[in-house]
């Protein structure tokens, strides 16, 4: 791990002796006191925003970890951020919990207007949002099998679009006597079913959920279309952040079996008069 430079420490004036590397993630952030420090993971004019909008949003049942300005204001020092350290840990399996807080936060951040950044955004994460919500987009990822058999199952959607957390599965600190945290906010602009969507394919994929995760999506007809986009989404997030990758991941075939179950559920929600 790259440990933060001197400069940020002093801009924060922080204690060297303080620093902890964190598990999880991106595997490069490091605790320091009630703050923790990461490499800059997004343009400064989304960081800004980000500020200015976490500061905003009233917590309701959630605690938000919000970026935080060096001594001398500034938000980032050396290509390095800081931000909030909220108490609390991720736990495995606490699904319906994480798409309750998931709720709540989409409940609070209702109305929050589309800006100028992301509208120009073209990382890998909004190429695969994008190739999730427009034909143009996903036919470029159409050669993937999986991805190929999932969009053969899309049918027209008219959610309701608006900020959502899209990255909730590993970003929910639980604790004892606090509500839920939710850190590292992945914005996008989708009807916040899809938030869930995406939390029940990864549990179905990478913890092994099965069906018994399904109800967390409830029980509308076109509840399956936000699973069927969530699994693309995943697909080409992968696909376009492993480039050179020329064997398939442990997790290849979990996805297909996940792809298969999906695509079925689809067909007979097809069916239904």
């Amino acid at each position: 791990m790259t440990r933060p430079p001197a400069q940020l420490l002093a801009a924060y004036d922080l204690d060297p002796g303080r620093l902890r590397p964190l598990r999880g993630g991106q595997g490069a952030a490091w605790s320091a006191g009630n703050l923790i420090l990461k490499p800059l993971d997004m343009p400064l004019d989304e960081l800004a925003w980000q500020e200015q909008i976490l500061s905003q949003i009233r917590e309701d049942g959630f605690r938000l970890a919000r970026p935080v300005r060096a001594l001398d204001g500034q938000l980032a020092v050396e290509g390095w951020s800081a931000w909030q350290r909220i108490e609390g840990e991720h736990l495995p399996r606490r699904w319906a919990e994480i798409c309750a807080a998931g709720k709540r936060f989409h409940r609070a951040s209702a109305g929050i207007p589309v800006p100028g950044w992301h509208r120009q955004r073209n990382d890998v994460f909004a190429q695969a949002d994008l190739a999730a919500w427009d034909d143009a987009a996903l036919s470029e990822f159409c050669s993937l099998a999986p991805v190929a058999q999932l969009a053969g199952r899309f049918r027209p959607l008219h959610g309701h679009d608006q900020l959502i957390h899209g990255d909730l599965t590993t970003n929910v600190l639980f604790h004892p006597t606090l509500p839920p945290g939710i850190i590292d906010l992945s914005p996008y602009w989708r009807p916040p079913l899809f938030a869930t969507a995406i939390v029940v394919v990864d549990a179905m994929v990478w913890e092994g959920a099965g069906h018994s995760v399904l109800p967390l999506i409830g029980h509308r007809p076109h509840a399956v279309q936000y699973l069927l986009r969530a699994a693309v989404f995943r697909l080409v997030m992968d696909h376009l952040c492993n480039p050179e990758r020329r064997t398939p991941p442990s997790w290849w075939p979990s996805m297909l079996r996940v792809a298969g179950q999906l695509c079925d559920l689809a067909e007979s929600a097809d069916l239904q008069p």
